[in-house]
């Protein structure tokens, strides 16, 4: 039986070293469409950092993003104003008490902290790791001075995302963030360098779930597709997991099947399965 949803991940998953979506697999996103399936897109990146490759590939369902923290429906473009238009279908923020518990902890490790708020990213400081990130993210960093970023912190946040450039470092950081915060919030890793803090209880398959309950699909009828430990959740509610071959090995582990990592068509060989068609026919 076929499926009747697809969501991928991006970085790390489709997203080529050139940080752009391969041809073949937005193809394999129209195939999949015309064969009645919809594909999705679940990212821990910014709404404003994740839309514009949701629209290259041309998937039809809402955007899911900052982890699960957000649902918001797909805007026809990236202009401020049609993104600010788009309806939000579902948000669960950090209560501002974490988010200053947070602060104070990477501002006494000296870790970069981004704060999102209303799709903006504030932060203390423009630093290398802050330009590592925005370098991959594709966005704009602002620095918080009125309000300061305590005070935005304390209103409450999307998502947070500590920031360390350099492997040992990250490692640190991301063990500390889960033995102080952990069970508390959600806690994990995305792309290697950075740790990723929401809500309790929220991530991509909290968000999967809520999708799935919001188009009457029974999430055993969704394929999902994802490298990193932030996608296991994503992996975990799906009746087919799939992996690409580059994952981390939990990740690898825990999927049905695996797929050729990012600039390789991993997608496309995923939709050819799904509808049974064999390699080599066009």
């Amino acid at each position: 039986m076929r499926p009747r949803l697809i969501i991928s991940d991006l970085d790390g998953t489709l997203l080529d070293e050139r940080l752009q979506v391969d041809p073949a697999d937005t193809a394999a996103v129209a195939r999949a469409r015309e064969a009645g399936i919809q594909v999705g897109v679940a990212t821990g990146r910014m709404y404003r950092s994740g839309l514009p490759h949701a629209l290259a590939l041309g998937v039809d369902l809402p955007l899911i993003c900052y982890q699960g923290a957000l649902i918001k429906e797909l805007a026809s473009g990236t202009s401020e104003e049609e993104m600010a238009s788009a309806p939000v279908l579902s948000r669960d923020e950090i209560s501002g008490e974490l988010g200053l518990e947070v602060l104070e902890i990477c501002r006494q490790r000296s870790y970069a902290l981004n704060v999102y708020q209303d799709d903006h990213l504030y932060v203390d400081e423009i630093n290398d790791d802050v330009r590592f990130y925005t370098g991959i993210a594709q966005v704009e960093a602002e620095v918080a001075t009125d309000p300061s970023l305590e005070e935005r912190v304390r209103r409450g946040s999307t998502k947070l995302t500590i920031v360390a450039e350099d492997p040992g470092r990250f490692a640190s950081a991301l063990g500390e963030l889960k033995r102080l915060i952990g069970a508390r919030a959600e806690v994990t890793r995305s792309l290697i360098g950075f740790c990723e803090v929401t809500a309790p209880g929220v991530n991509k398959g909290h968000a999967l779930r809520w999708l799935c309950r919001h188009l009457g699909v029974d999430p055993q009828d969704v394929v999902t597709l994802g490298d990193a430990p932030n996608d296991l959740p994503l992996l975990a509610v799906a009746g087919t997991k799939v992996a690409v071959e580059t994952a981390a090995p939990e990740v690898r582990a825990a999927a049905d099947w695996l797929v050729p990592g990012p600039g390789q068509n991993g997608l496309e060989e995923l939709v050819r399965r799904v509808l049974l068609i064999p390699v080599g026919t066009p």
